[in-house]
């Protein structure tokens, strides 16, 4: 059994602004159903804190292009699951087809 190697520091920075983005876009769809400026505020403020976030981890050590691809791959495929499985939204074969190659992307890059 070979050494563990260490999770980069940026990684949860990483994992965290997905995360947050998501709430964000959760609050967001749920804004654009139900109304409702609290919504669209709390939104906005986990958007924010999101991009703190994004702030440290680029301190961290990661470039922007490897980061700006994984949380734009992490949120698409993040987002079609929470729209399609949580909001009864229906994909075209090619969003599908889309879809799988994000999952590749994030393979390829890890």
């Amino acid at each position: 059994m070979g050494p563990v190697a260490a999770i980069p520091v940026w990684v949860p920075f990483l994992a965290a602004v997905v995360t947050l983005e998501l709430i964000a876009d959760v609050i967001a769809k749920e804004f654009s159903l139900h109304g409702g400026g609290w919504r669209m505020a709390l939104a906005v403020a986990f958007v924010v804190v999101g991009n703190v976030t994004w702030q440290i981890m680029l301190r961290s050590g990661v470039g922007l292009a490897r980061a700006g691809l994984l949380f734009a791959v992490g949120v698409a495929i993040g987002a079609t699951l929470i729209g399609v499985f949580g909001y009864d939204e229906a994909l075209t074969q090619r969003q599908k087809a889309g879809a799988v190659l994000g999952v590749v992307v994030l393979a390829l890059l890890s």
